[in-house]
């Protein structure tokens, strides 16, 4: 799987600057493969849509910065094992919606500073692991100031000896009043595949609507029994429920062509 193909073809557009203005010609959704390491600004009332794709095995770290009132959809793939780190900072107003998709055995970490009232963060992540993967995805929201939102769901699929782990953590400050953030784990367990799940809520202000949440089962025989009453294998049944357990990740990505190219990664991966 590769990124090259869409650059080549003229959808995706290389980004290599240290900041997103109206200099930039955003046309096209813009892309960064492979990144070591970079500090970028999308600048006050942008609007956004930028791709990170990793398909080495070489360290990462990205810290990006939403001035007031812009606007981020952010779409981060690991097609390979890796190391990375991304830090979000977010101004007053400014909005990011991420879609991340871990194929393989990345370890990720991201940590979200709600800096500016009103800002709002979305994360939707999916992670495969099978084999002898070990996917880990870290996810701190911060939230700092009064008026935020957060709201991030993650899915993980562990099968063979593989593991997949997720380390949330939502933390509100004395003065971050009327904070509404939600966070949710899901995850299913396959043969000898193994979840940790490990949600936090660290809460210092007193008018918030917080929630956490986390589940780890297997598939739904029940649903399966009733595929199969209609015709479909086993197998297939229970390839089709993992499919829509992680596809409803990738139905977020805003850059459809790359979606699709994700939703066949996905199905090879389940299929392993």
């Amino acid at each position: 799987m590769t990124i090259n193909k869409f650059i080549e073809e003229g959808l995706l557009r290389p980004f290599k600057g240290k900041r997103i203005d109206d200099g930039c010609d955003l046309s096209l959704p813009l892309v960064m493969v492979n990144p070591r390491k970079g500090d970028i600004e999308v600048a006050a009332s942008q609007s956004v849509t930028l791709v990170v794709w990793h398909d080495d095995a070489k360290e990462c770290t990205l810290t990006l910065r939403l001035a007031p009132h812009a606007r981020l959809s952010l779409t981060e793939v690991y097609a390979s094992t890796k190391y990375a780190s991304l830090v979000i900072e977010q101004a007053e107003g400014s909005e990011c919606n991420a879609t991340t998709v871990v194929l393989h055995g990345a370890h990720t970490a991201y940590e979200t500073l709600l800096n500016g009232p009103h800002a709002s963060f979305v994360m939707n992540a999916a992670a495969v692991a099978t084999g002898f993967d070990h996917a880990q995805l870290s996810l701190v929201t911060r939230h700092n100031v009064a008026d935020c939102k957060s709201n991030s769901t993650v899915k993980s699929v562990a099968s063979g000896r593989a593991v997949a782990e997720f380390k949330g953590m939502v933390y509100v400050a004395q003065d971050a009043q009327r904070t509404d953030a939600k966070q949710l784990n899901r995850n299913i367990e396959l043969g000898g595949g193994r979840v940790v799940s490990e949600p936090q809520l660290e809460i210092y202000a007193d008018d918030v609507k917080c929630s956490h949440g986390s589940t780890v089962g297997q598939l739904d025989e029940q649903a399966i029994y009733y595929m199969r009453q209609r015709g479909i294998p086993q197998s297939v049944a229970e390839r089709l429920m993992l499919e829509g357990f992680v596809g409803e990740v990738v139905d977020h990505c805003s850059v459809e062509p790359l979606a699709e190219l994700l939703r066949e990664a996905l199905q090879t991966r389940l299929n392993e």
